[in-house]
């Protein structure tokens, strides 16, 4: 539906937003309709982003929250439709962090690699930390540095301290990327 202002087209509508204001076919609004029109737009604008963004990906509050504050919907707003897919369970920073750390464990890389991915994804304290011990706490690192270095070719100290690096960008401590490096397939 289109709203016309001084019988010049103003503002494409969705009839059920009206229909929330009691707007009907040929009423005038003064300021403070308009004001309510703008809000109940800006509702609308936001909880449809919410759901088209999930659709796409899982994400985090904070990556929707900054994502809407860049759509400059009102911080009240935003928080309204992020509240109201979290009770739809479309939102769940806990499922999220779990996923993720899980993902990159299985992936090949280490927990600090994971934890950074978390951080990015506006993931941390407990939720974060959680998920982390879930998927990190009985591992063992050497073995999966092992794994994630594979066939690399550690014959000299220039290729040893390539796979090193490459390891420490994984994730890994740097303590068992050189034990990695150093004793390939060797067991401790």
């Amino acid at each position: 539906m289109e709203l016309r202002l001084d019988d010049t087209p103003w503002l494409r509508v969705e009839p059920v937003e009206l229909v929330e204001l009691g707007i009907g076919d040929g009423d005038e609004l003064d300021d403070a309709r308009r004001s309510e029109l703008e809000t109940v737009l800006a509702r609308g604008r936001a909880r449809r982003f919410v759901v088209r963004s999930l659709a796409v990906r899982p994400q985090s509050v904070t990556e929707l929250e900054q994502k809407l504050a860049a759509r400059q919907i009102p911080e009240e707003l935003a928080r309204e439709a992020i509240e109201l897919a979290t009770d739809y369970g479309f939102v769940d920073d806990a499922e999220l962090a779990g996923a993720l750390s899980r993902g990159m464990r299985s992936r090949g890389y280490g927990r600090r690699r994971a934890e950074h991915k978390l951080r990015a994804r506006g993931l941390s304290g407990e939720d974060a930390a959680a998920a982390l011990a879930e998927a990190y706490d009985d591992y063992d690192e050497l073995a999966l540095a092992r794994a994630a270095l594979g066939k690399r070719q550690t014959s000299d100290d220039a290729a040893r301290r390539k796979a090193v690096d490459f390891l420490l960008r994984r994730g890994f401590s740097r303590g068992a990327a050189w034990k990695a490096v150093e004793t390939p397939g060797a067991d401790d």
